[in-house]
């Protein structure tokens, strides 16, 4: 059992001012005119799990189902995200070597290969494209929560760098429920997504909404109810969340619109509930964010092809990027995926068997920064609320409880001790 972690907001701002630290950074010193092989450690290095040490390995199966290859990467500090050194061996060729990579510290042995950056850069690349083949979510099963509502719980085998790697996953029928962001102006004081769900005793999930202002205007629109609450539209995201048309001739009661690839008749004008963010995954699969070595807890919402949405979060230190990768897993099928705030922002909490679950951020890690704080949970400025429609039942809350890695119970835990 683990023990409840109640910290004092000034032992919060001490574990943060201990651990905010200089961290990697985007290392492009160390790949002068070798793009493609920085580009292919960068992926390689999000394979191995973070099991707390600073050595990582991976076996990489051949066709066969045996080992093709296996992977030794050290890092220098804990939460460095670039390897100090890597160890390749795929017979009958073995490789070494330590930043800066693909230079002078570069052995190659067992094959008639001289030291060429080129030869790493091509093993490297082939074993990111073997591994990406493979399945990038732990399989896993829906389970039901209530009538319309399914939940999951799988592990990401790809882009968690560091912390827990599970991904908690809340599928909604649109045609039960309503999707509505809420934002903080409306209310007397900040609050984290707990007090929240004190606000908000319908809702059977909540999770925090996109990004924001620093006076903590919401950055883009956002209407519930048919009433404007941040009118102004984001010029350059593309990507809404609605639900709630305001006639009966619209037939799709929730989704998400992609204004650079819009399905024929949908338009946010249409909707009473409206939720601006920046795409993450669009219809054809491509990835729309950068790829970046800004690393942290994501939070996002999601179609599938089924036309159920789907709540999602993971508390490891992850980019965008990567998350997109592992989130174009078929096992998904998501037509797109939204992206919403993350870090210590990333905050989800849904109501299953009785009980109150939880999920929060725990790291942030950008170029020259990173920062570890469980049990941290920042107040939000606005949240995404599922509701039953009418007549779909009502909810009654327990209060959740906080623990050591993040996690809120009911009795989930971020760690893997108690699946």
């Amino acid at each position: 059992m683990l023990k409840k972690n109640k910290i004092p907001i000034w032992a919060g701002l001490l574990a943060l001012s201990l651990l905010a630290r200089p961290a990697a950074a985007d290392e492009i010193a160390d790949f002068p005119g070798r793009e493609r092989l920085k580009t292919a450690i960068w992926r390689l290095a999000g394979f191995p799990p973070d099991r707390g040490g600073l050595t990582r390995s991976l076996s990489v199966p051949g066709q066969g189902g045996g080992p093709w290859a296996t992977v030794s990467l050290t890092f220098v500090e804990a939460l460095d995200p670039w390897p100090e050194s890597l160890t390749i061996t795929a017979p009958p060729l073995t490789v070494s070597d330590r930043r800066p990579f693909g230079g002078p510290n570069l052995r190659l042995t067992g094959d008639t290969t001289e030291n060429d950056p080129e030869a790493l850069t091509r093993l490297v690349e082939t074993l990111v494209r073997r591994l990406l083949d493979r399945p990038r979510l732990e399989a896993f099963n829906w389970r039901a929560g209530a009538p319309g509502f399914d939940w999951a719980r799988t592990r990401l085998l790809y882009g968690a760098r560091f912390g827990p790697d599970d991904l908690y996953l809340a599928r909604f029928d649109p045609a039960r429920h309503l999707f509505k962001p809420y934002h903080e102006s409306e209310f007397n004081e900040p609050v984290n997504l707990s007090g929240w769900a004190g606000r908000l005793p319908s809702a059977r999930a909540l999770i925090n909404g996109g990004q924001f202002y620093p006076d903590r205007r919401y950055m883009g629109r956002l209407r519930r109810d048919g009433r404007e609450i941040s009118p102004a539209d984001h010029a350059k995201w593309r990507g809404f969340l609605v639900s709630g048309p305001r006639t009966r001739t619209q037939k799709v009661e929730a989704a998400i619109i992609d204004l650079e690839n819009p399905d024929p008749g949908l338009t946010p004008d249409d909707y009473l509930n409206v939720m601006q963010s920046f795409m993450l995954l669009d219809r054809i699969g491509r990835i729309r964010v950068r790829d970046t070595a800004n690393l942290a807890a994501r939070a996002a919402v999601a179609e599938d092809r089924e036309g159920r949405l789907i709540l999602m979060m993971t508390p490891a230190a992850i980019s965008l990027y990567d998350l997109a990768l592992a989130l174009k897993d078929p096992s998904l099928g998501l037509v797109r995926a939204l992206s919403l705030d993350g870090g210590f922002e990333s905050q989800f909490l849904w109501l299953r068997d009785g009980e109150t679950f939880q999920v929060t951020g725990q790291y942030s890690l950008s170029p020259g920064r990173a920062v570890h704080l469980p049990g941290y949970h920042p107040t939000l400025p606005a949240v995404l609320a599922v509701e039953p429609r009418q007549g779909q039942g009502n909810i009654d809350k327990p209060e959740p409880v906080f623990y050591n890695q993040g996690i809120v119970k009911g009795v989930a835990s971020s760690t893997r001790q108690s699946k």
